[in-house]
């Protein structure tokens, strides 16, 4: 048998471990021939932050950052992907972070002399969330 002051010793060990956990959540939207239009990652983990953003200049510490490449998905055009990584306190729910990368996805598209493809693959219809929220259009 198990003595207790082995058990409280686990019981602390692992309450300590857990406190240590970090976490990351990727949401890609606006597929492309290329890639994803948007990539976003939010985090709270400093150290996938500063991988991340390894190559954006920064006078002091990165909480975040945004990342464009030049791509030609028809071979002419000129489109920019984008990927923003931020650190966070408290990570968004899996819905929150796909309505976020939904509606930059449209704002990244916007501004660019593309066809918006941020409906494709999902058709504009939430895949995160309750049942009472799934399926949800716009």
């Amino acid at each position: 048998m198990v003595g207790p002051r082995r058990v409280s010793v686990a019981l602390v060990a692992l309450l300590m471990l857990g406190g240590c956990a970090t976490s990351t959540r990727t949401a890609q939207m606006g597929p492309l021939s290329t890639g994803p239009l948007v990539t976003l990652i939010v985090t709270d983990d400093r150290a996938v932050v500063e991988r991340e953003c390894r190559d954006v200049p920064a006078l002091g510490p990165i909480l975040g950052c945004s990342i464009w490449r030049t791509v030609q998905p028809d071979g002419r055009t000129d489109v920019k992907m984008m990927k923003v990584v931020r650190y966070t306190d408290a990570l968004p729910s899996a819905l929150a972070l796909e309505i976020d990368a939904h509606e930059l996805c449209h704002v990244v598209a916007a501004l660019q002399p593309i066809d918006d493809p941020c409906h494709v693959g999902n058709g504009g219809v939430v895949k995160s969330g309750a049942p009472n929220i799934r399926g949800m259009t716009r």
